[in-house]
């Protein structure tokens, strides 16, 4: 599996965030930093690059936890979060997502890799009593255990939740783009995983598919 991640480039507008390396040519379509317009073809749509998607997220589960067996729940679909600024459908964050089981735990797990838009980098905290802003892909609760997040030597910064009964975790490429992993016990109880086991699977994922979809797009 690929852990090649694309270094960022400086966007010429103001208002947008980074390109992919080697796709700033003015045809490339510019990230919006405040979030994406709704789109039909990120409505709930699988096609070649969610296969590819698919595919990479399931070798990774397999070479990080090669004593478990994944059942799939949701195959890899492009979806859309909403109401990330109180309103439905515009703007909206885009991403690939897929679900699993664990066949051996019971324990499920969400893996998603998102376009950068719309994100904010990192944690925020709510144990303060702060409103959700849903620009965050992680909150701290009052009743988590720990929060954190930590830079790894090539950019990547890492970040996660836990109130043990389940580890969120995400990983913030160079690039803007950003892989996410949920894992949590059905039952409430301990999981079967570390903060580092999840930490270590989110910076692993490969989002290079989530930007050759945005590519297909604009070439469409």
């Amino acid at each position: 599996m690929s852990s090649f991640k694309r270094s960022a480039v400086v966007a010429a507008a103001a208002a947008a965030a980074v390109l992919p390396a080697g796709a700033a040519a003015a045809q490339e379509p510019e990230i919006p930093a405040e979030g994406w317009e709704y789109s039909e073809q990120w409505d709930f749509v699988r096609d070649e690059f969610t296969a590819e998607a698919q595919d990479e997220t399931e070798e990774a589960l397999t070479e990080h936890f090669e004593e478990w067996t994944f059942a799939g729940s949701l195959p890899m679909t492009r979806l859309q979060n909403y109401y990330i600024d109180g309103e439905n459908e515009t703007p909206v964050q885009r991403k690939f997502r897929a679900d699993f089981y664990v066949d051996q735990t019971g324990e499920g797990l969400e893996t998603a890799l998102y376009l950068p838009g719309g994100i904010t980098d990192g944690v925020q905290d709510l144990t303060g009593g702060a409103e959700l802003d849903m620009h965050y892909l992680l909150h701290c609760h009052e009743g988590d255990t720990e929060c954190g997040e930590t830079a790894l030597e090539d950019g990547t910064v890492v970040a996660w939740t836990t109130d043990t009964t389940y580890v969120e975790a995400a990983a913030f490429f160079p690039d803007g783009s950003v892989a996410t992993v949920w894992w949590g016990d059905m039952d409430d109880d301990e999981v079967d995983v570390t903060v580092e086991q999840v930490t270590d699977l989110a910076a692993d994922l490969d989002t290079e598919p989530v930007w050759e979809a945005l590519k297909a797009d604009s070439e469409s």
